[in-house]
């Protein structure tokens, strides 16, 4: 698990008067996490702050139109927020969502079956594909570019919009206790 660290000492100020004074820091501690859930669809919908790199040439010739990081939507909908009276994030379960976040190489171990079409293009094919294939992937390499759709980098440093909605959360409840 990441964790975040806010850089800015004047959030990091309010936020500790704020969850000291506060009976039920829980109640602070659920509105940042849905803040950083909104900040994530924000995310996935601009297709990142500051734009996601662009896919390779290779995978756009065969990937349906759309945006980056949503032909099915699972990344998506897999982020959910959680709380406790001590921390707030947002966390995903997929086996995948972290190479997506962070980038990396994948490390294909190959014996993917494929066949190639009349266009002299190569199709993979299910292994419950029964006709004839022309041979199998070898072990190679996928280069995964970072793209952080989850408003913080590798270091946990917030993306400027999350620290900006966490200090009007801070602020709201700052209001609520001290005005």
């Amino acid at each position: 698990m990441n964790y975040i660290q806010i850089t800015d000492d004047a959030l990091s100020d309010i936020l500790f008067k704020v969850a000291a004074k506060m009976q039920r820091p829980r109640e602070l501690t659920a509105a940042i996490s849905v803040s950083f859930l909104t900040i994530t669809e924000d995310n996935f919908d601009m297709q990142g702050r500051p734009a996601w790199a662009g896919l390779s040439a290779a995978y756009l010739k065969v990937r349906k139109q759309g945006k980056i990081l949503s032909q099915s939507n699972h990344l998506r909908e897999s982020v959910q927020p959680f709380y406790s009276d001590t921390e707030a994030g947002i966390s995903s379960n997929l086996p995948y969502s972290a190479i997506h976040q962070f980038g990396g190489t994948i490390k294909h171990p190959g014996g993917t079956r494929y066949q190639v079409i009349g266009s002299g293009m190569a199709v993979f094919v299910s292994n419950a594909f029964s006709g004839p294939t022309t041979g199998v992937t070898k072990p190679h390499d996928i280069p995964m570019p970072a793209r952080p759709y989850m408003p913080m980098d590798a270091d946990g440093n917030l993306q400027a919009e999350a620290s900006a909605a966490i200090y009007d959360d801070v602020v709201y409840y700052y209001e609520k206790l001290f005005d």
